[in-house]
């Protein structure tokens, strides 16, 4: 089919069809999903089980290990991990990374079926199993107090409490649930109430009272059963006792027994007459208080520059396909409708945005639009510049065009608006202007020869149509590929990249072929005079050489427009063919230059954002309440840090507010960063800066300070805390950027490896680790041990007593920790309610010198029938794969890439040394930044395999021979040998990104190659035919031969150079201010190009004749059959 000679034909059909699509790209453009990042899914969830206050080392003996065993039998499972702390059992599981997200929930319910198959050890113990592990909340809101306009603080007659904060929080999300697009509305950091009845320890054991009658007394009294229904002639009613608790005064008048019957004072005969009147609860000399539940499980904190106040945080998740920009707009205009026209919320209460990921996504869109906008400008000068105004117009007319037709087709294939699919566009730009750059100059080529534009651009576009769409085909197997040999979060992260670069570069053909062949037919002109060309550097150049430059008949108009630089590298290729065993030994010997650079290698760059993440951790064995006053001393650091003098001398914050979560890690607020499971000794601050050019630096601060101090700023360091800055990274999350796991299976018992060795080793390993200069945080993830107050209870004592060790245990979780006793309701507000000990005898340990235990018998003292041991557990078990393990964790200093240090650590003598020592049973795995480094190179080199199998293929089948084929797949190392010295140069690693700009590298060579041959082969062909036939080489001499190559080089160097040149203008404002994501793909494939093509114009030739010269192969043979 012809289809440049039916797009003459039927223009106006052409014309108004792409019109039709462009425009439908123009709508598409701006109603497509906009995300800050591609969309993948966490294959993670999570199954938690609580056993309070039992040791570590027996929650995973008989709830996380046969968990464990249970769940391993679930094929589509990769990886279970776990962590165990005392009364805590939490268990991580990755599905398969094949596993399809839709295939997703059918594992989580297998993993469901086969935690209920698991008998726990108490009969109240219930596994928890999360599915939403991974769910990422685009938008978090504190909910706090502040002071009136006039005032400094807030008066304690107008605080508000939790609870109000709670009530308040809960309107909000009830409203937002409403808002278009959002799929959930949670919130965290709520208190929850409860009510205690308090009781002295020596009071309680005067008591008759048990915990057990008490809890029965209190469930009577509090009922909600029915009393059934009555059918009667006239209708049915059904009978509703009263009885349920509805205010803490009734829970204070339950009746407990009467004067003159059964009384639960100790003394009183129960059969004694006196005057009859009731005993109540308070009677007893029991308190009954409403307060919060202590400890807290997490404490929320908002903190601004000038105040920090108690929180409750609204997280917002967004409905797969939602614009985030336009929800979190209408959630924004819904919050200041109800502060300022509903005034459902009072004046004195704030909500303030702690995350919106709709700020970052608009800046990053708008960024990455800003450089697109500079490349299409770039191109189109450099275009003018080289070629002249003709060919730029169309250029001009013609990449917009295809960039839009693009975006009419992507969404339908999934493809959203995010940084990567628009980032796409800018690596395509030079891509898809070299096949309008081939149609314009055959167009001009065949005009120069006498032909009518119109039959000139159809007989020219029909010329490179071939070995364009070879070329296009070739470079989108370059790409594609990474659609089969990545998995998992790596194809959904990078999904993008591959289809918005193949679809652009497959319309690019298409319009070429027809849009664009009636734009050159329409607009290019051969030069009047081709001694002086219109093109302002072609102009310029004739300028500077016209005086040293011999002028020469020409033989026809195309020879006229030789110019001195065509004629310079005219001569250059005529020496690579002169030497071309020496030209070949040369880029070889670049080619190991290259590659013997010492280039580091990078995960994922880390994000610039105006967001930051600070980890405040504890020993294991910290209260809730020492974590919290550690964190409330970093905000405090933080505070002080805020202010900073901007150039003019003024004073600017740099902190917007932050966000902290004592106990845990809360929401997921950002894609690639796993959040904390519950644990005491754990706080986050999500600090919010006000630009984030801020960001870096201030973690850097913090850093210095928290461990150092500053005299100056009057600040202390931080005590018995590890403080943790942590700048977000891009791409899928990494715990730690240097991270080595030892695991003990447990010879004995399998499963179960001592625990004393595998800290021994660790301890070596982190030694190692901190011998390094470039480390900092060397910590392992199991801490401290944690301190156990064992009881020992005598057995034949207790028997005699009459008390169980069940009733030891209940009465001591009773009197510390609570005895659950019933449930009050207030209205859709439940509250527990508890018996325990007021807070100054449940805080000390000389109470269980005096505590009295029940049993059947009455109370007896504890020490009478068990004593007291104090030892030490672990407070934390790790294990992975069925094993325990410790991993040791690192963190790098400033300038300092991860990879390079494990490199140097495991090729270290202490480390090699401490590897050959391991005992049987014992292993090093690699984790952290290097052990996804390997993943991810182990699947990009199974991309590369691919990518090279389906262009040999394409070659192969456009050639229908081997050898050419070789030649050109010979070249593709050509694109290393600019690619990594641009990295080492421009100091950036060979990273995830700058590996796909390799692979671009490779199909951009590969073009440049085909177009070559293209050329090559009508060449040479037009010489055998006008030879004399006396040559040694297909009738050609070898002069003759070369002449040929050396007449191909300068008639595609022009169009070579100018795809170049506009391929590295397009990537110019990526490699400036495209973000750390971006800026070593383009400096990687700036380099590149700069390089390679250049390269690939002298090694192709050379390679040529030597096949041709030396092992005798006929030209013919290399070329199409022309001659038919």
């Amino acid at each position: 089919m012809n289809l440049p000679a039916l797009s003459m034909r039927y223009r106006t059909i052409v014309i108004v069809l792409v019109s039709l699509l462009t425009l439908w790209g123009v709508f598409q453009y701006f109603n497509m999903p906009r995300r800050e990042d591609p969309e993948y899914t966490v294959r993670t969830c999570t199954v938690t089980t609580a056993w309070p206050g039992v040791p570590a080392s027996k929650v995973e003996e008989l709830i996380t290990y046969p968990l464990e065993k249970e769940l391993d039998s679930i094929d589509d499972i990769d990886v279970i991990y776990s962590t165990t702390t005392v009364g805590l059992s939490t268990i991580f599981i990755d599905a398969e990374e094949t596993t399809s997200k839709s295939d997703i929930a059918n594992v989580w319910d297998k993993v469901r079926a086969e935690v209920a198959k698991v008998k726990m050890p108490e009969a109240g113990i219930v596994p928890m199993v999360n599915d939403e592990y991974g769910d990422t909340y685009i938008m978090l809101h504190a909910i706090y107090q502040v002071p009136p306009p006039d005032a400094d603080e807030i008066p304690t007659a107008n605080e508000y409490s939790l609870r109000e904060l709670d009530i308040f929080a809960q309107k909000l999300r009830d409203e937002i649930r409403f808002v278009d697009g959002v799929a959930k509305a949670d919130l965290y950091g709520v208190r929850q109430e409860a009510i205690y009845i308090e009781t002295d320890a020596g009071n309680w054991s005067q008591l008759k009272l048990t915990t057990d009658k008490l809890q029965k007394l209190v469930e009577a009294r509090n009922i909600v059963a029915s009393g059934g229904d009555i059918d009667t002639e006239v209708g049915r009613f059904s009978l509703k006792p009263t009885g349920e608790l509805d205010s803490v005064e009734q829970l204070k008048s339950i009746v407990v027994g009467s004067t003159s019957g059964t009384s639960y004072v100790s003394g009183q005969n129960e059969n004694t007459p006196t005057n009859q009147s009731p005993v109540y609860l308070t009677d007893l000399g029991l308190n009954v208080i409403r307060d919060y539940q202590e400890p807290p499980p997490e404490i929320s904190r908002f903190t601004s520059p000038k105040i920090s106040r108690p929180s409750v945080i609204v997280a917002i998740t967004m409905k797969t396909g939602a614009n985030v920009t336009e929800l979190c707009d209408n959630v924004r205009q819904l919050i200041t409708r109800m502060q300022k026209i509903d005034r459902t919320l009072p004046p004195d209460l704030a909500v303030t945005a702690v995350s919106d990921q709709s700020v970052n996504v608009e800046n990053k869109i708008n960024g990455v639009v800003v450089n697109v906008m500079q490349a299409i400008v770039i191109v189109i000068v450099v275009v003018y510049l080289i070629v002249g105004f003709r060919s730029a117009f169309v250029m001009a007319a013609n990449i917009p065009i295809v960039v839009f037709a693009a975006l009419a087709l992507l969404p339908s294939l999934g493809v959203d608006l995010e940084q990567i699919s628009l980032a796409s566009i800018i690596v395509a730009l030079g891509l898809l202007v070299d096949n309008a750059v081939q149609v314009c100059d055959q167009s001009r080529t065949n005009q120069m020869l006498g032909m009518p534009p119109q039959k000139a651009t159809i007989l020219g576009s029909n010329q490179v149509s071939m070995a364009m769409l070879g070329g296009t085909l070739t470079t989108v197997s370059a790409f594609l590929p990474m659609l089969i040999g990545l998995i998992g979060t790596k194809k959904e992260y990078v999904y993008s990249l591959p289809v918005t670069l193949s679809v652009i570069l497959a319309m690019s053909w298409i319009l070429a072929m027809s849009f664009c062949s009636i734009l050159a037919a329409s607009f290019i002109r051969p030069p009047k005079d081709p001694l002086k060309p219109t093109a302002p550097l072609s102009w310029l150049a004739t300028k500077i050489f016209s005086r040293s430059s011999k002028k020469q008949d020409p033989k026809n108009p195309i020879e006229e427009e030789s110019n001195p630089f065509l004629d310079g590298f005219g001569k250059l290729a005529m020496g690579a063919i002169r030497f071309k065993f020496l030209t070949i030994g040369i880029s070889v010997l670049l080619l190991m230059w290259a590659i013997m650079l010492p280039v580091s290698s990078q995960f994922f760059p880390r994000d610039l954002r105006d967001q930051f993440a600070v980890e405040v951790w504890l020993p294991e064995n910290a209260a809730i309440e020492q974590t919290n006053q550690a964190a409330k001393e970093v905000e405090r650091i933080l505070q002080k840090l805020s202010p900073t003098v901007d150039p003019e001398g003024n004073t600017q914050q740099r902190i917007l507010g932050m966000r902290t979560m004592v106990g845990s890690g809360g929401a997921r607020w950002y894609l690639g960063r796993n959040p904390e499971a519950r644990k005491p000794n754990y706080a986050e601050i999500l600090v919010r800066t006000t630009n984030a050019q801020y960001t870096h630096n201030l973690a850097l601060q913090l850093q210095r300070i928290a461990q150092t101090g500053d005299s100056k700023l009057g600040i202390s360091p931080v005590s018995n805390a590890r403080v943790i800055p942590r700048e977000l990274a891009m791409g899928p999350p990494v715990d730690a950027p240097i991270a080595l796991r030892i695991f003990a299976s447990g010879v004995a018992r399998p499963g179960f490896g001592d625990l004393n060795v595998l800290r021994t080793w660790a301890d070596r390993i982190s030694d190692v680790l901190r011998n390094h200069p470039s480390t900092w945080d060397i910590h392992d993830t199991t801490g401290v041990p944690g301190f156990e107050m064992r009881v020992e209870i005598d057995n034949d004592q207790s028997n005699l007593a009459g008390v169980t060790n069940l009733d030891v245990a209940q009465t001591l979780n009773a009197y510390f920790s609570g005895q659950y006793l019933t449930t009050f309701n207030e209205d859709d507000h439940q509250i527990p309610v508890y018996l325990r000990l007021p807070p100054n005898q449940r805080g000390s340990l000389t109470e269980l010198d005096s505590a009295f235990v029940e049993g059947r018998k009455g109370k007896v003292p504890l020490e009478s029938i068990a004593k007291l041991e104090p030892r030490w557990e672990p407070a934390r078990i790790d294990r992975r794969d069925l094993n325990r393990m410790i991993e040791i964790r690192a963190r790098v200093k400033e300038g300092v890439l991860a990879n390079d240090i494990i490199s140097d650590v495991l090729a270290s003598e202490e480390m090699q040394t401490l590897q050959s020592e391991l005992p049987a049973g014992f292993w090093i795995e690699i984790a952290g930044e290097k052990g996804e480094s390997i993943e991810s190179e182990e699947q990009m080199g199974l991309c590369m395999i691919i990518s090279f199998l389906l262009i040999v293929l394409c070659l192969v089948f456009q050639y229908n021979g081997i050898v050419k084929p070789i030649i050109i797949l010979a070249t593709l190392p050509l694109a290393l040998i600019g690619a990594l010295p641009g990295l080492y140069f421009t100091d950036n690693p060979l990273g995830f990104m700058p590996q796909l700009g390799i692979l671009s590298l490779f199909g951009i060579v590969l073009n440049t190659a085909i177009i070559f041959f293209e050329f090559a082969d009508s060449t040479i062909h037009e010489a055998i035919k006008n030879s004399d036939n006396s040559g040694p080489i297909a009738g050609l001499t070898r002069n003759e031969f070369r002449g040929c190559l050396i007449t191909t080089v300068k008639k595609r160097l022009l169009p070579i150079f100018l795809t170049t040149a506009t391929t590295i203008g397009g990537l110019i404002p990526l490699a400036l201010s495209g973000g750390p994501l971006w800026e070593g793909m383009a400096w990687c494939m700036i380099y590149g190009l700069a390089v390679a093509t250049m390269l690939t114009l002298l090694v192709i030739p050379a390679l040529f004749a030597i096949f041709v010269e030396v092992f005798r192969i006929r030209p013919v043979s290399f070329v199409s059959d022309l001659a038919e």
